[in-house]
């Protein structure tokens, strides 16, 4: 499959769950990150999907009502002693990654290629192209039988009634060094040029703490921006094509770290979000998958130096 049909298809099954949201106008979010408490990971590596696929695998989770997040591919499956129920479809994920092509178009190792400044990179005519291959998983509590009994286990939800601040992610929060003004005030926002983070008042969230959170680490997503930190281009008004790819990128970085941090993490199921990302989704196929990229970069950068770190990435 040639890589501008993968992001096409990557768009595409993001494009239609939005205008499903949409269009039957739900009251759930749009994209549960960590239905069971934990990020989508593939349970026979120990390790984690990343990016994109995050986003994809939590978004089958959602549709399909699975119960944990776990996936593997058939091989990997197979290899366990397991084996794929029959008539089961598989779910697709993206390996993405930068390759090195030097001035005759051929490819150039990639170890080799960042041991060099980018003065020596660009001197010996080498350029850098974003690459993308499609890999099938399935849901290993939902769609796979003879395994390990382990691999069944599921963990049961409990809603947070009451604001109890969460130690950890009071924690994270305050190693990030942001500076934060938590006001009464009817609107959160990360201000660049004064590079400061303004927030409503805990009680202001109708008493529960995982939606303080996730705007908090909305609004750090933003902060992460900065051109002294990982420095992204913003939107200068809302609707614009930047803005719309920057607040998606807030929200999956908002649904990364909360993944991390144990919360169910869900999505914005603002109206007015929704139509400005569809229209940024459907002038630009590779919109998704850079804006979780970047995302993926944010959310380590918040994470970095905590216990929460995701220190094995998998696949994206």
């Amino acid at each position: 499959m040639k890589a501008n049909d993968l992001y096409q298809q990557v768009t595409d099954t993001i494009i239609e769950l939005l205008e499903d949201h949409q269009e039957h106008n739900y009251i759930r979010p749009w994209i549960l990150m960590g239905q069971d408490g934990d990020f989508a990971r593939n349970p026979s590596t120990g390790n984690y999907y990343r990016g994109i696929n995050q986003l994809l695998l939590s978004t089958q989770l959602l549709k399909r009502k699975y119960l944990n997040n776990t996936w593997m591919t058939f091989k990997q499956i197979s290899k366990l002693g397991g084996k794929v129920l029959k008539g089961e479809r598989s779910s697709p994920i993206v390996f993405y990654k930068t390759a090195y092509l030097n001035q005759h178009k051929k490819y150039v190792p990639t170890a080799r290629a960042e041991s060099m400044s980018a003065e020596e990179r660009m001197g010996n005519g080498i350029k850098t192209i974003p690459m993308l291959k499609l890999y099938r998983v399935f849901n290993v509590t939902s769609q796979t039988e003879g395994l390990d009994p382990k691999f069944y286990k599921t963990t049961p939800q409990e809603s947070l009634q009451d604001f109890i601040k969460d130690e950890r992610a009071e924690e994270l929060i305050k190693a990030t060094g942001a500076e934060i003004e938590i006001v009464e005030s009817n609107q959160a926002y990360y201000d660049r040029v004064a590079d400061k983070i303004r927030l409503p008042l805990r009680s202001q969230f109708r008493g529960q703490a995982e939606p303080f959170y996730a705007t908090a680490l909305h609004e750090l997503g933003h902060w992460t921006g900065h051109p002294t930190r990982l420095d992204r281009t913003f939107g200068k008004a809302f609707g614009d094509k930047d803005y719309g790819k920057e607040e998606i990128v807030g929200e999956l970085t908002s649904a990364f770290c909360c993944a991390a941090l144990g919360f169910s993490k869900t999505i914005t199921n603002n109206a007015a979000y929704i139509k400005s990302w569809l229209g940024v989704l459907k002038q630009d196929n590779k919109a998704i998958v850079r804006a979780a990229n970047q995302a993926q970069k944010a959310a380590d950068y918040i994470l970095a130096g905590t216990r929460y770190e995701i220190t094995k990435p998998d696949i994206g």
